[in-house]
């Protein structure tokens, strides 16, 4: 199974990663982005981890305490990341950015 990341999903991914490293350290990067590719490994098996949202065949899966991956799963081919959330965000923004993807 092919995984995608949309813009939004590297931007934010890329945006985590620096709040990991100025509240934290490189390590914690490090552990953060071995926990992300470890998970994408997963679904390149094909195994849809995670559990479902209000929108059609999207899912997400908590990374990390702080951390949520949100995904569609395109077709029996294809998956496309769409997010990486800080969970300490405001959850209304969160609806609006999903509702609008």
């Amino acid at each position: 199974m092919k995984v995608d990341w949309t813009d939004l999903a590297f931007q934010s991914y890329e945006d985590e990663s620096l709040f990991i490293l100025r509240k934290w350290n490189i390590d914690e990067v490090e552990k953060f982005s071995k926990l992300v590719f470890e998970f994408i490994e997963i679904l390149k098996t094909g195994i849809i981890q995670g559990k479902s949202t209000f929108l059609t065949s999207t899912y997400f899966y908590v990374i990390s305490k702080q951390t949520t991956i949100y995904y569609k799963v395109i077709n029996e081919d294809m998956i496309e990341l769409l997010l990486f959330w800080n969970n300490q965000k405001d959850p209304k923004t969160l609806k609006a950015i999903l509702t609008n993807l």
